[in-house]
């Protein structure tokens, strides 16, 4: 690390870099009757060598942190799968003896009574429970009326910037990517999904509940992990260079999603010739959720809209209407590479990864449809509300200094975009 980039970090709220997750092993089961879920987790770590160096007294690590909010933990262990040294030998396992949950870090401390092993691979696992609450972000429930005038629940998640740990404790930092293998079990009659496709789909004894595994994804931040249960309609099509893409909609309103299943398949082409690399995963799914508090969000195969920036006719839409819903596409398609396959390793960079994404939405839509003249209104949309919010004394630079994560909130606006 260069000084000047030691300059940078300085400061920041970190959790410590001695023990890193690879992989997580995610399991949820959503209790719609109670708004709660179970979950568990097993996470593959490795640890460095100088663990044991920044432990209090001169003592022996024995402690793992991580992030977590809103959890509820019944127990923790780890396994040891591979070390090169002799203080734990391969095969042992370890009990928590103490779990300490600090409510202001958001943090979760797992403390053994023996000494975890360095230079060691090990699978954490972890039981716990969480609520689908109703703030919008975790794993959180969205109500909706359906096709009979019936008012029933849906689950799906918000995890940029700070909510992963909401559904899962992990280290919830944008540089800390691993690999994640999700499982749902949900009830029969609903449709559930995540950033990859499905591997399997079994119904469990009793025949109330299906389990549902997906394909692993590609090594990726905690904050793009993403899931949906519900019942939906969709409409689907094949890009150019052979993605699936499917748009999800309330049932009923699959015809809604024609026009931004359009922009998807066409924005999705132009980036893999712009870019020069293939979109890397093998499909991608738009979901419109009844309660959103952004205008969406670019999880990895998974992005989540606000029904009003994906769902519209098309035939009775207003050429406003329309803009808005290609280039709301157009921007969460780009950071599926500007975001997330380059992902920006803490969030005082957030300018980059929306301030390229504004960009391009801006360049893709006009290949989409040239008479709409984006590059014309770009000059008095974002360029003139960028313009406006930093002629307040309230301004702020386009990269912030960022020590404890939760600053990020309020640079989410005009400028950084």
């Amino acid at each position: 690390m260069t000084s000047s980039s030691s300059d940078k970090a300085a400061g920041r709220v970190l959790l410590p870099s001695t023990i890193n997750p690879t992989r997580y092993d995610l399991k949820f089961t959503p209790h719609f009757e109670n708004f709660t879920f179970t979950g568990e987790s097993s996470i593959e770590l490795t640890t460095t060598s100088n663990l044991h160096d920044s432990a209090a007294n001169g003592e022996k690590c024995r402690e793992i942190t991580l992030h977590s909010k809103e959890l509820c933990f019944a127990s923790a262990s780890y396994v040891v799968v591979k070390t090169n040294r002799e203080e734990s030998p391969e095969g042992a396992a370890f009990e928590a003896e103490e779990i300490r949950v600090n409510n202001k870090m958001h943090t979760v401390t797992f403390v053994f009574g023996d000494a975890i092993p360095a230079e060691a691979s090990l699978v954490l696992t972890i039981k716990y429970t969480g609520f689908l609450n109703n703030e919008m972000a975790g794993f959180y429930r969205s109500k909706y009326t359906d096709i009979h005038g019936e008012s029933k629940f849906m689950a799906s998640t918000q995890f940029e910037s700070l909510d992963a740990r909401r559904a899962f404790p992990c280290w919830d930092e944008p540089a800390r990517k691993a690999i994640f293998g999700v499982t749902l079990t949900v009830p029969k009659n609903l449709d559930a999904f995540s950033n990859m496709p499905e591997l399997s789909n079994k119904t469990l004894p009793g025949g109330k509940l299906k389990e549902i595994r997906f394909l692993d994804t590609p090594v990726m931040s905690t904050y793009l992990v993403a899931f949906c249960v519900g019942e939906f309609d969709y409409v689907q099509a094949q890009t150019e260079h052979g993605v699936l893409v499917r748009v999800y909609t309330p049932p009923g309103k699959s015809e809604s999603g024609l026009f931004a299943l359009d922009c998807a398949t066409k924005s999705l082409d132009a980036y893999d010739d712009f870019f020069g690399i293939p979109y890397p995963l093998p499909k991608l799914d738009m979901v419109a959720i009844p309660e959103f508090a952004m205008g969406a969000m670019e999880n990895w195969g998974l992005v989540t809209y606000r029904e009003v920036d994906l769902l519209i006719d098309p035939t009775k839409a207003s050429s406003n209407q329309k803009q808005r819903v290609c280039t709301v596409v157009t921007h969460e398609l780009a950071h599926q590479w500007f975001g997330n396959l380059v992902t920006m390793a803490w969030w005082d960079d957030l300018w980059l990864n929306e301030g390229f994404a504004s960009w391009a939405e801006n360049w893709a839509a006009d290949v989409i449809n040239p008479n709409w003249c984006m590059w014309d209104q770009f000059t008095t949309g974002h360029l003139a509300s960028a313009m406006r919010l930093d002629a307040l004394r309230s301004s702020h630079p386009i990269q912030v200094p960022i020590q404890h994560a939760e600053e990020v909130e309020e640079v989410f606006d005009a400028i950084s975009y």
